[in-house]
Protein backbone atom coordinates (compact mmCIF):
# COMPACT_ATOMS: atom_id res chain seq x y z
CA UNK A 1 0.00 0.00 0.00
CA UNK A 2 1.20 3.37 -1.05
CA UNK A 3 1.24 6.36 0.76
CA UNK A 4 -0.07 9.27 -0.49
CA UNK A 5 1.43 12.80 -0.93
CA UNK A 6 -0.92 15.02 0.74
CA UNK A 7 -2.28 17.83 -1.61
CA UNK A 8 -3.48 21.24 -0.73
CA UNK A 9 -6.97 21.55 -0.99
CA UNK A 10 -9.39 24.82 -0.83
CA UNK A 11 -10.21 23.58 2.63
CA UNK A 12 -7.08 24.45 3.33
CA UNK A 13 -7.85 28.17 3.03
CA UNK A 14 -11.18 28.37 4.59
CA UNK A 15 -9.59 29.54 8.05
CA UNK A 16 -7.75 32.62 5.89
CA UNK A 17 -11.29 33.49 4.04
CA UNK A 18 -12.81 33.88 7.69
CA UNK A 19 -10.50 35.82 9.42
CA UNK A 20 -9.56 37.99 6.78
CA UNK A 21 -13.40 38.47 5.79
CA UNK A 22 -14.10 38.96 9.19
CA UNK A 23 -11.08 41.62 9.65
CA UNK A 24 -12.39 43.57 6.35
CA UNK A 25 -16.12 43.65 7.99
CA UNK A 26 -14.85 45.17 11.48
CA UNK A 27 -12.72 47.71 9.32
CA UNK A 28 -15.48 48.67 7.17
CA UNK A 29 -18.55 48.37 9.32
CA UNK A 30 -16.76 50.69 12.27
CA UNK A 31 -15.43 53.72 10.05
CA UNK A 32 -18.99 53.59 8.44
CA UNK A 33 -20.50 53.49 11.97
CA UNK A 34 -18.22 56.71 13.20
CA UNK A 35 -18.96 58.61 10.15
CA UNK A 36 -22.23 58.30 10.81
CA UNK A 37 -22.41 59.01 14.32
CA UNK A 38 -18.48 60.47 15.55
CA UNK A 39 -19.83 61.19 19.14
CA UNK A 40 -20.92 58.00 19.79
CA UNK A 41 -16.93 57.37 20.99
CA UNK A 42 -18.10 59.48 23.68
CA UNK A 43 -21.17 57.53 24.93
CA UNK A 44 -21.08 55.25 28.32
CA UNK A 45 -22.91 52.16 26.59
CA UNK A 46 -20.82 52.33 23.28
CA UNK A 47 -17.65 52.21 25.27
CA UNK A 48 -18.79 49.25 27.12
CA UNK A 49 -20.07 47.41 23.79
CA UNK A 50 -16.25 47.52 22.32
CA UNK A 51 -14.86 46.64 25.34
CA UNK A 52 -17.22 43.63 24.44
CA UNK A 53 -16.22 43.57 21.60
CA UNK A 54 -12.67 43.27 22.28
CA UNK A 55 -13.59 39.94 24.02
CA UNK A 56 -15.85 38.40 21.61
CA UNK A 57 -12.89 39.09 18.68
CA UNK A 58 -10.48 37.40 20.82
CA UNK A 59 -12.82 34.30 21.43
CA UNK A 60 -12.93 34.16 17.56
CA UNK A 61 -9.79 34.50 16.37
CA UNK A 62 -8.61 31.80 19.11
CA UNK A 63 -11.04 29.46 17.92
CA UNK A 64 -10.24 29.72 14.17
CA UNK A 65 -6.39 31.09 13.85
CA UNK A 66 -5.05 27.43 15.28
CA UNK A 67 -6.27 25.97 12.01
CA UNK A 68 -3.77 27.89 10.03
CA UNK A 69 -0.16 28.59 9.98
CA UNK A 70 0.10 31.84 11.04
CA UNK A 71 -0.18 32.52 14.95
CA UNK A 72 -3.44 33.82 16.92
CA UNK A 73 -1.13 36.65 18.40
CA UNK A 74 -0.27 38.18 14.55
CA UNK A 75 -4.13 38.31 13.67
CA UNK A 76 -5.65 39.71 17.29
CA UNK A 77 -3.14 42.27 15.90
CA UNK A 78 -4.54 42.95 12.58
CA UNK A 79 -8.27 43.22 14.17
CA UNK A 80 -6.53 45.65 16.52
CA UNK A 81 -5.56 47.50 12.94
CA UNK A 82 -8.78 46.95 11.81
CA UNK A 83 -10.80 47.99 14.84
CA UNK A 84 -8.65 51.33 15.30
CA UNK A 85 -11.12 54.14 14.86
CA UNK A 86 -13.15 52.55 17.40
CA UNK A 87 -10.80 51.55 19.54
CA UNK A 88 -9.90 55.19 20.41
CA UNK A 89 -11.85 55.24 23.21
CA UNK A 90 -9.37 53.56 24.82
CA UNK A 91 -6.08 54.21 23.26
CA UNK A 92 -6.82 58.06 24.43
CA UNK A 93 -6.45 58.07 27.89
CA UNK A 94 -2.79 56.97 27.56
CA UNK A 95 -2.04 57.08 31.20
CA UNK A 96 -4.98 54.74 32.39
CA UNK A 97 -3.79 52.30 29.59
CA UNK A 98 -0.56 51.83 31.04
CA UNK A 99 -1.30 51.30 34.53
CA UNK A 100 -3.71 48.47 32.91
CA UNK A 101 -0.79 47.31 30.86
CA UNK A 102 1.39 47.11 33.97
CA UNK A 103 -0.87 45.27 36.46
CA UNK A 104 -1.34 42.59 33.05
CA UNK A 105 2.49 42.40 32.81
CA UNK A 106 2.56 41.18 36.96
CA UNK A 107 0.30 38.93 35.98
CA UNK A 108 2.04 37.77 33.18
CA UNK A 109 5.22 37.45 34.69
CA UNK A 110 4.31 35.78 37.25
CA UNK A 111 2.19 32.99 35.85
CA UNK A 112 5.94 32.61 33.51
CA UNK A 113 7.29 31.92 37.09
CA UNK A 114 4.82 29.35 37.95
CA UNK A 115 5.25 27.57 34.74
CA UNK A 116 9.58 27.08 35.61
CA UNK A 117 10.56 24.49 37.46
CA UNK A 118 13.21 26.31 40.05
CA UNK A 119 15.35 23.05 40.40
CA UNK A 120 15.87 23.83 36.49
CA UNK A 121 16.05 27.72 36.76
CA UNK A 122 18.55 27.06 39.78
CA UNK A 123 21.01 24.51 37.74
CA UNK A 124 21.60 26.55 35.27
CA UNK A 125 21.20 29.81 36.91
CA UNK A 126 24.78 31.88 35.84
CA UNK A 127 24.07 30.73 31.90
CA UNK A 128 20.71 32.03 32.10
CA UNK A 129 21.48 35.09 33.98
CA UNK A 130 24.25 35.66 31.23
CA UNK A 131 21.94 35.62 28.03
CA UNK A 132 18.93 37.76 30.41
CA UNK A 133 21.08 40.33 31.73
CA UNK A 134 23.96 40.60 29.30
CA UNK A 135 22.43 39.49 26.49
CA UNK A 136 19.65 42.21 27.18
CA UNK A 137 22.10 45.08 27.15
CA UNK A 138 23.58 43.85 24.03
CA UNK A 139 20.79 43.49 22.44
CA UNK A 140 19.84 47.37 23.25
CA UNK A 141 22.90 48.86 22.17
CA UNK A 142 23.11 46.80 18.67
CA UNK A 143 19.88 47.16 18.04
CA UNK A 144 19.92 51.44 18.78
CA UNK A 145 23.00 51.75 16.59
CA UNK A 146 21.74 49.83 13.48
CA UNK A 147 18.40 51.92 13.89
CA UNK A 148 20.62 55.24 13.93
CA UNK A 149 22.65 54.29 11.24
CA UNK A 150 19.33 52.84 9.46
CA UNK A 151 17.49 56.24 10.39
CA UNK A 152 20.28 58.59 9.13
CA UNK A 153 20.77 56.26 5.86
CA UNK A 154 16.66 56.77 4.55
CA UNK A 155 17.34 60.84 5.96
CA UNK A 156 14.79 60.82 8.61
CA UNK A 157 17.14 60.97 11.45
CA UNK A 158 17.14 63.95 14.02
CA UNK A 159 18.25 63.66 17.91
CA UNK A 160 15.09 63.89 19.18
CA UNK A 161 14.16 60.55 18.38
CA UNK A 162 17.29 59.09 19.81
CA UNK A 163 15.32 58.37 23.16
CA UNK A 164 12.85 56.64 21.10
CA UNK A 165 15.83 54.51 19.64
CA UNK A 166 17.01 53.83 23.13
CA UNK A 167 13.81 52.73 24.40
CA UNK A 168 12.51 50.79 21.58
CA UNK A 169 15.59 49.19 21.63
CA UNK A 170 15.06 47.38 25.25
CA UNK A 171 11.71 47.02 25.15
CA UNK A 172 11.95 44.80 22.03
CA UNK A 173 15.11 42.67 24.26
CA UNK A 174 12.25 41.03 25.52
CA UNK A 175 11.61 37.79 24.46
CA UNK A 176 7.83 35.30 24.59
CA UNK A 177 7.53 32.42 26.69
CA UNK A 178 4.01 32.38 25.70
CA UNK A 179 5.12 32.01 21.93
CA UNK A 180 7.61 29.47 22.27
CA UNK A 181 6.32 26.87 25.33
CA UNK A 182 4.08 25.55 22.98
CA UNK A 183 6.28 25.03 20.25
CA UNK A 184 9.22 23.78 22.42
CA UNK A 185 6.53 20.89 24.50
CA UNK A 186 5.44 19.19 21.32
CA UNK A 187 9.66 18.89 20.41
CA UNK A 188 11.40 15.82 21.43
CA UNK A 189 14.88 16.91 22.43
CA UNK A 190 18.26 14.70 22.79
CA UNK A 191 19.47 17.14 25.16
CA UNK A 192 16.05 18.36 27.50
CA UNK A 193 18.54 21.08 29.04
CA UNK A 194 18.26 23.14 25.72
CA UNK A 195 14.02 23.51 26.34
CA UNK A 196 14.72 24.28 30.22
CA UNK A 197 17.11 26.84 29.39
CA UNK A 198 14.81 28.55 26.73
CA UNK A 199 11.92 28.66 28.76
CA UNK A 200 13.87 30.03 32.34
CA UNK A 201 15.66 32.69 29.72
CA UNK A 202 12.22 33.61 28.11
CA UNK A 203 10.73 34.70 31.45
CA UNK A 204 14.14 36.11 33.43
CA UNK A 205 14.74 38.45 30.07
CA UNK A 206 11.34 39.93 30.25
CA UNK A 207 12.24 41.18 33.44
CA UNK A 208 15.86 42.61 32.61
CA UNK A 209 13.58 44.27 29.51
CA UNK A 210 11.02 45.80 32.22
CA UNK A 211 13.16 46.86 34.42
CA UNK A 212 15.63 48.51 31.84
CA UNK A 213 12.81 50.01 30.15
CA UNK A 214 11.13 51.72 33.24
CA UNK A 215 14.47 53.00 34.26
CA UNK A 216 15.48 54.59 31.47
CA UNK A 217 12.07 56.19 31.10
CA UNK A 218 12.53 57.68 34.36
CA UNK A 219 16.06 58.50 33.79
CA UNK A 220 15.38 60.39 30.27
CA UNK A 221 12.30 61.93 31.91
CA UNK A 222 14.55 63.46 35.75
CA UNK A 223 17.72 63.93 33.52
CA UNK A 224 16.98 64.70 29.53
CA UNK A 225 19.75 63.77 27.52
CA UNK A 226 20.62 66.46 24.56
CA UNK A 227 23.11 64.63 22.08
CA UNK A 228 23.27 63.20 18.77
CA UNK A 229 25.89 60.10 20.45
CA UNK A 230 23.02 57.27 20.86
CA UNK A 231 25.95 56.06 23.46
CA UNK A 232 25.46 58.93 25.67
CA UNK A 233 21.61 57.68 26.06
CA UNK A 234 23.20 54.57 27.91
CA UNK A 235 25.13 56.40 30.33
CA UNK A 236 22.97 56.58 32.87
CA UNK A 237 23.37 52.79 33.22
CA UNK A 238 27.42 53.36 34.36
CA UNK A 239 27.02 56.20 37.09
CA UNK A 240 27.39 54.76 40.81
CA UNK A 241 23.32 55.56 41.53
CA UNK A 242 22.36 53.11 39.09
CA UNK A 243 23.90 49.88 40.64
CA UNK A 244 22.97 50.94 43.79
CA UNK A 245 19.53 51.77 42.67
CA UNK A 246 19.26 47.87 40.74
CA UNK A 247 20.86 46.49 44.00
CA UNK A 248 18.02 47.92 45.91
CA UNK A 249 15.36 46.54 43.28
CA UNK A 250 16.66 43.34 43.41
CA UNK A 251 17.01 42.75 47.19
CA UNK A 252 13.15 44.58 47.18
CA UNK A 253 11.93 42.23 44.76
CA UNK A 254 13.32 38.86 45.53
CA UNK A 255 11.80 40.00 49.76
CA UNK A 256 8.60 40.94 48.27
CA UNK A 257 8.21 38.30 45.54
CA UNK A 258 8.82 35.45 48.77
CA UNK A 259 6.26 37.28 50.86
CA UNK A 260 3.90 36.51 48.06
CA UNK A 261 5.40 32.98 47.40
CA UNK A 262 4.68 32.09 51.60
CA UNK A 263 0.99 33.80 51.47
CA UNK A 264 0.28 31.79 48.76
CA UNK A 265 1.84 28.31 50.24
CA UNK A 266 0.25 28.99 53.62
CA UNK A 267 -3.12 29.65 52.48
CA UNK A 268 -3.17 26.69 50.31
CA UNK A 269 -1.79 24.83 52.58
CA UNK A 270 -4.74 25.70 54.98
CA UNK A 271 -7.26 24.91 52.30
CA UNK A 272 -5.78 21.83 50.80
CA UNK A 273 -8.57 20.17 52.24
CA UNK A 274 -11.12 21.91 49.78
CA UNK A 275 -12.14 20.27 46.63
CA UNK A 276 -11.75 23.44 44.47
CA UNK A 277 -9.14 25.52 44.37
CA UNK A 278 -9.96 29.59 44.26
CA UNK A 279 -8.21 30.85 41.85
CA UNK A 280 -8.69 34.45 42.89
CA UNK A 281 -5.72 34.20 45.27
CA UNK A 282 -3.52 33.85 41.72
CA UNK A 283 -4.66 36.68 40.80
CA UNK A 284 -4.47 38.85 43.97
CA UNK A 285 -0.71 37.84 44.25
CA UNK A 286 1.28 39.15 41.74
CA UNK A 287 -0.76 42.47 42.05
CA UNK A 288 0.25 42.83 45.77
CA UNK A 289 3.53 41.83 45.05
CA UNK A 290 3.78 44.18 41.82
CA UNK A 291 2.53 47.44 44.07
CA UNK A 292 4.45 46.55 46.93
CA UNK A 293 7.62 46.10 45.62
CA UNK A 294 7.07 49.45 43.09
CA UNK A 295 6.79 50.88 46.72
CA UNK A 296 10.06 50.17 48.11
CA UNK A 297 12.05 50.21 45.09
CA UNK A 298 10.27 50.01 42.02
CA UNK A 299 10.81 46.16 41.53
CA UNK A 300 7.15 45.13 41.13
CA UNK A 301 7.53 43.22 37.79
CA UNK A 302 10.43 41.27 39.58
CA UNK A 303 8.27 40.92 42.92
CA UNK A 304 5.71 39.13 41.17
CA UNK A 305 8.23 37.02 39.06
CA UNK A 306 9.97 35.49 42.15
CA UNK A 307 6.37 34.76 43.48
CA UNK A 308 5.70 32.60 40.75
CA UNK A 309 8.79 31.22 40.69
CA UNK A 310 9.15 29.84 44.03
CA UNK A 311 5.28 28.50 43.58
CA UNK A 312 5.34 24.51 43.33
CA UNK A 313 2.93 23.99 40.85
CA UNK A 314 0.80 20.76 42.72
CA UNK A 315 -2.34 20.17 43.88
CA UNK A 316 -4.74 22.82 44.64
CA UNK A 317 -2.38 25.32 43.08
CA UNK A 318 -1.92 23.30 39.91
CA UNK A 319 -5.62 23.49 39.61
CA UNK A 320 -5.98 26.86 40.09
CA UNK A 321 -3.60 28.03 37.95
CA UNK A 322 -5.31 26.68 35.11
CA UNK A 323 -7.58 29.45 35.49
CA UNK A 324 -4.92 32.10 34.87
CA UNK A 325 -3.76 30.48 32.44
CA UNK A 326 -7.14 30.65 30.47
CA UNK A 327 -6.90 34.42 31.80
CA UNK A 328 -3.73 35.34 29.67
CA UNK A 329 -4.76 33.07 26.63
CA UNK A 330 -8.31 34.28 25.97
CA UNK A 331 -8.60 37.99 27.72
CA UNK A 332 -5.27 39.55 28.47
CA UNK A 333 -3.06 38.59 25.26
CA UNK A 334 -5.83 39.33 23.00
CA UNK A 335 -6.57 42.59 24.80
CA UNK A 336 -2.87 43.72 24.30
CA UNK A 337 -2.33 42.93 20.96
CA UNK A 338 -5.74 44.13 19.78
CA UNK A 339 -4.78 47.41 21.98
CA UNK A 340 -1.28 47.12 20.15
CA UNK A 341 -2.66 47.28 16.71
CA UNK A 342 -4.61 50.19 17.54
CA UNK A 343 -2.45 52.47 18.76
CA UNK A 344 -1.01 52.93 15.29
CA UNK A 345 -3.28 53.95 12.03
CA UNK A 346 -2.29 51.55 9.17
CA UNK A 347 -0.34 54.73 6.89
CA UNK A 348 2.10 54.81 9.00
CA UNK A 349 2.62 51.42 9.65
CA UNK A 350 2.78 51.52 5.80
CA UNK A 351 5.15 54.36 5.70
CA UNK A 352 7.50 52.53 8.24
CA UNK A 353 7.19 48.91 6.56
CA UNK A 354 10.68 49.41 4.65
CA UNK A 355 12.71 50.68 8.22
CA UNK A 356 10.27 47.89 10.15
CA UNK A 357 11.19 45.11 7.76
CA UNK A 358 14.74 46.25 7.21
CA UNK A 359 15.04 45.99 11.53
CA UNK A 360 13.25 42.95 11.66
CA UNK A 361 15.34 40.79 9.09
CA UNK A 362 18.27 42.62 11.02
CA UNK A 363 17.34 41.62 14.45
CA UNK A 364 16.11 37.78 13.44
CA UNK A 365 19.35 37.19 11.33
CA UNK A 366 21.88 39.23 13.24
CA UNK A 367 21.00 40.68 16.61
CA UNK A 368 19.41 37.31 18.00
CA UNK A 369 22.63 35.35 17.08
CA UNK A 370 25.35 37.46 18.10
CA UNK A 371 23.80 38.04 21.57
CA UNK A 372 23.30 34.05 22.09
CA UNK A 373 26.63 33.45 21.45
CA UNK A 374 28.41 36.58 23.20
CA UNK A 375 26.50 35.87 26.20
CA UNK A 376 27.36 32.20 26.56
CA UNK A 377 30.60 32.30 24.98
CA UNK A 378 32.04 30.79 28.52
CA UNK A 379 30.14 27.80 28.82
CA UNK A 380 30.55 26.96 25.16
CA UNK A 381 34.43 27.48 25.99
CA UNK A 382 33.48 24.92 28.90
CA UNK A 383 32.06 22.35 26.36
CA UNK A 384 28.53 22.61 28.21
CA UNK A 385 27.18 23.51 25.19
CA UNK A 386 27.47 22.55 21.57
CA UNK A 387 27.53 24.96 18.44
CA UNK A 388 24.30 23.73 17.46
CA UNK A 389 22.65 24.26 20.83
CA UNK A 390 23.18 28.22 20.73
CA UNK A 391 22.32 28.22 16.86
CA UNK A 392 18.89 26.86 18.22
CA UNK A 393 18.77 29.44 21.32
CA UNK A 394 19.33 32.16 18.44
CA UNK A 395 16.25 31.08 16.46
CA UNK A 396 13.95 30.33 19.81
CA UNK A 397 13.79 33.75 20.85
CA UNK A 398 10.60 35.42 19.49
CA UNK A 399 9.38 39.00 20.89
CA UNK A 400 5.80 38.96 21.82
CA UNK A 401 3.21 39.66 24.53
CA UNK A 402 5.92 41.75 27.40
CA UNK A 403 7.59 43.85 24.45
CA UNK A 404 4.13 44.83 23.30
CA UNK A 405 2.98 46.24 26.70
CA UNK A 406 6.39 47.70 27.18
CA UNK A 407 5.75 49.47 23.61
CA UNK A 408 2.34 50.79 24.85
CA UNK A 409 3.77 51.65 28.72
CA UNK A 410 6.38 53.93 26.93
CA UNK A 411 3.72 55.88 24.27
CA UNK A 412 2.00 57.13 27.19
CA UNK A 413 5.54 59.68 28.20
CA UNK A 414 5.58 62.70 26.36
CA UNK A 415 9.64 62.34 25.72
CA UNK A 416 8.76 59.29 23.35
CA UNK A 417 7.46 59.40 19.55
CA UNK A 418 4.45 57.06 20.13
CA UNK A 419 4.08 56.71 16.33
CA UNK A 420 7.59 55.15 15.53
CA UNK A 421 8.19 53.29 18.81
CA UNK A 422 4.77 51.32 18.22
CA UNK A 423 5.31 51.20 14.36
CA UNK A 424 8.85 49.81 14.47
CA UNK A 425 8.16 47.35 17.11
CA UNK A 426 4.87 46.21 15.67
CA UNK A 427 6.94 44.93 12.96
CA UNK A 428 9.14 43.30 14.45
CA UNK A 429 6.64 41.65 16.50
CA UNK A 430 4.93 40.61 13.57
CA UNK A 431 7.69 39.04 11.45
CA UNK A 432 9.54 37.49 14.86
CA UNK A 433 6.17 35.67 15.61
CA UNK A 434 5.38 34.73 11.44
CA UNK A 435 8.89 33.68 10.87
CA UNK A 436 10.31 32.00 13.39
CA UNK A 437 7.82 29.36 14.67
CA UNK A 438 7.37 27.50 11.50
CA UNK A 439 11.18 28.10 10.93
CA UNK A 440 12.49 26.63 14.22
CA UNK A 441 11.81 23.08 14.13
CA UNK A 442 13.10 22.59 11.01
CA UNK A 443 16.38 24.10 11.93
CA UNK A 444 16.51 21.93 14.94
CA UNK A 445 16.11 18.88 12.73
CA UNK A 446 18.72 20.31 10.31
CA UNK A 447 20.77 20.54 12.68
CA UNK A 448 20.74 17.31 15.23
CA UNK A 449 19.41 18.57 18.17
CA UNK A 450 15.82 16.81 18.27
CA UNK A 451 14.91 13.36 17.55
CA UNK A 452 13.26 12.09 14.46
Amino acid sequence: MFSRTPRLSWMSFVPYTLLICFLLFLSISGRIVLSENPSLVRVDEFQVFVLGSILFVGFLINRVAPRTIIPSFVWVILAGIALEPILGVFTRDMGLLSIVMELFAAIILFTGGVEIPFKNFKKWFFPIASLSIIGVLLTAVIFSVMMWGLTTALGIFEPAIIPSIVILSVALASTDPTAIIPLLNVMKFKRNYIKEIAISESALTDISGSILTRFLLLAFITTPIFNSNVFNYFSPLLERGTYDAFALQIMSGILVGYLGYSLLKRLYDLNSSRRHADPALLLSIPIFTFVLGNALGGAGFLAAFVAGLLSDLSGELRRASQFNEDLLNHLIYPFVFIILGALVPVQILIEYAPIGIVASVFFILIIRPVVVFCSLFPWYLEHRFRFEDLVFLSMIRETGIIAAVLLVIASSYNIIQSDFVIAIGMWVILLTLILEPPLTPILAKRIGITKR
